[in-house]
């Protein structure tokens, strides 16, 4: 994927997201669904919500890596096509509350772990790839 598109798609997702959290998901259901507030649509915002929050580090590392090598570049993305659908699937699959004592993650720790977890990983490949090519430059 190109560096632009990332940073163009994973910048107007992270846009939306923080736009959508400050207005709220009940204004933005009386807004575009017939029922409104009174049906499923806040719960289901909610979920999508969720299962997009990945964006927002994925712009911020997008950010990050725009101006460096290529081949830093090519290192993390190859990472973030791995990871992303990952914690999607994770987020989905993890239930909204936790059922009992034996199941303790629900779906908000689950985004919000994946995201940071993320962040963090890519922050160290990132790093690691940037100073070992720079040590290669320097040698030869």
């Amino acid at each position: 994927m190109n560096k632009k598109i990332l940073l163009v798609v994973s910048g107007l997702l992270s846009s939306c997201l923080i736009i959508w959290n400050y207005v709220g998901n009940y204004a933005v259901c009386d807004f575009f669904v017939k029922e409104g507030s009174a049906g499923n649509c806040p719960f289901s915002l909610t979920d999508i919500g969720m299962n997009l929050l990945p964006s927002i580090p994925l712009f911020l590392l997008a950010l990050i890596t725009y101006k460096m090598r290529d081949e830093v570049y090519r290192t993390w993305l190859r990472f973030a096509y791995v990871w992303i659908p990952l914690s999607m699937i994770l987020i989905f699959l993890a239930p909204e509350y936790p059922e009992n004592w034996m199941t303790p993650f629900a779906k908000g720790p689950v985004a919000f772990f994946s995201s940071l977890l993320f962040f963090i990983i890519s922050i160290v490949l990132i790093g690691m790839r940037y100073f070992s090519m720079r040590r290669a430059s320097r040698k030869g």
